[in-house]
């Protein structure tokens, strides 16, 4: 059986067979002729998606124009086999040619036993660790984007067409799904890496929604999903920054509070006039807005729930979530299956429970990353969300009931294992301290 999958240049593996090339660096961007040429020379006979005055056109390599910016390439010909089928020495030489991400066509292979069933998983969990190794550089890049955008916009000076950069440069380099596990393993400011963190949670918690419904995004891309999170606290822009980051926990009715509570409407202000699509406003400007719209929390204040669109209902889910896991100056952080069951508590009247149900489906009762002890003692990371019985993912045991770490980490299959089962969720740092993402990157899973 095949399928098609969207990878970057570092998740590409020999023998894979490149269908499309789908993001570019910053020279693909308003491109020179000279980088028209040479386009058009390494691709001839395949055929380019471009953004030409202001639309996307379709063309061949030979119409390539000084000026078009690189959307997509893709009906590659045979005659490039040499560039579609992927040989260890390509892999670099595409990321130095500026090609950051692909459409690849994936063959799967059934497991036919238990045996290579459980190869697989092992496979699986040591590819996602290696994800979150090159993700981390590349969250604390957009972290500083997120510091850069708001101190520009309190200038005057807010660029999208920048942070979309920062943000197709980041997606070239990352998994978002392993920026989301990061969340849960690392901490972040209640600000900057906030937003990162729930711009990566959102993209992948939106699209795999969307495929298990089988609905079309709004969004155009990924790109621009995540941009649409990424912005969606644009707002704090016209707060002053010294409430911003803040130590103290400011009292309900205190000045302070009800200017941090009117970002909502400075960000749907800001982006509006940056000529923003209206779902991206939407976003910014509902995303903390309750279900019942008479509660304290829910602002602004005289919104229909009905005007509040899905990817907003989404996002303010999003919003708390990253905010609880998230450590704080003035709080502990939240284990993530402990942030899930309290918002759960709150759907229905503070969520879309319908909207909350799809997130739980997608991110699991134990989020990918968790903390975990066993019913025999043993602690471990979880490490998938299982599509039967949310309840018994696979986990990574490293440590014995007597507190001492296994030379070797084994995955365990819950949904195989039986006698076994999840005692409880644990806190990272009240475990491992600041040893969790370290403890997390060294694991050898066999």
């Amino acid at each position: 059986m095949t399928r098609t999958a969207n990878i970057g240049v570092e998740d590409l593996k020999p023998n894979t067979k490149i269908v499309e090339f789908t993001k570019f660096a910053k020279p693909y961007a308003n491109m020179e002729e000279k980088i028209c040429k040479f386009i058009q020379h390494n691709l001839k006979g395949a055929s380019a998606e471009v953004e030409r005055g202001g639309k996307k056109v379709t063309c061949q390599m030979t119409q390539l124009k000084a000026g078009d910016t690189m959307i997509k390439v893709f009906d590659l010909p045979t005659s490039l086999s040499k560039l579609t089928t992927v040989s260890k020495g390509l892999i670099p030489e595409l990321k130095k040619r500026g090609f950051l991400g692909f459409t690849v066509e994936l063959i799967e292979k059934k497991p036919s036993t238990k045996q290579e069933k459980r190869q697989a998983s092992v496979q699986e969990a040591n590819q996602f660790i290696q994800k979150i190794k090159q993700s981390i550089i590349a969250r604390e890049e957009a972290t500083d984007t997120a510091r850069n955008m708001l101190d520009s916009a309190r200038k005057g000076k807010p660029s999208a067409e920048e942070v979309k950069s920062n943000i197709d440069n980041v997606m070239g380099k990352s998994s978002p799904e392993a920026m989301t596990a990061i969340a849960s393993l690392q901490s972040s400011d209640q600000t900057y890496a906030h937003c990162v963190d729930a711009a990566a949670i959102f993209q992948t918690a939106y699209y795999a929604i969307k495929k298990k419904k089988k609905e079309k995004p709004i969004f155009e891309d990924e790109k621009m999903a995540m941009f649409g999170a990424f912005m969606h606290d644009f707002g704090k822009a016209k707060v002053p920054k010294d409430i911003l980051e803040s130590t103290v926990r400011f009292e309900r009715e205190s000045k302070e509070m009800h200017l941090l509570q009117s970002h909502p409407k400075f960000g749907a202000e800001l982006l509006a006039g940056m000529g923003m699509p209206d779902f991206i406003v939407n976003m910014a400007h509902y995303h903390h807005v309750k279900v019942d719209t008479s509660l304290n929390s829910s602002y602004p204040q005289g919104v229909k729930y009905d005007d509040v669109i899905m990817e907003a209902r989404l996002v303010s889910i999003v919003d708390v979530y990253q905010a609880l896991i998230g450590r704080r100056s003035y709080k502990k952080s939240w284990a993530p299956a402990a942030a899930i069951r309290y918002i759960d508590a709150l759907a229905g009247a503070e969520f879309d429970d319908g909207i909350w149900e799809d997130f739980v489906s997608v991110m699991g009762i134990y989020p990918k990353g968790s903390l975990v002890e066993m019913s025999d003692g043993t602690i471990g990371f979880v490490m998938n969300v299982p599509d039967d019985d949310l309840e018994r993912p696979e986990v990574v045991i490293f440590r014995d009931a007597d507190g001492k770490d296994f030379e070797k980490p084994t995955l365990v299959d819950l949904a195989e294992e039986q006698d076994l089962e999840i005692e409880q969720d644990l806190d990272h740092y009240e475990v491992l301290g600041d040893d969790a993402m370290d403890i997390f990157l060294q694991l050898e899973v066999r």
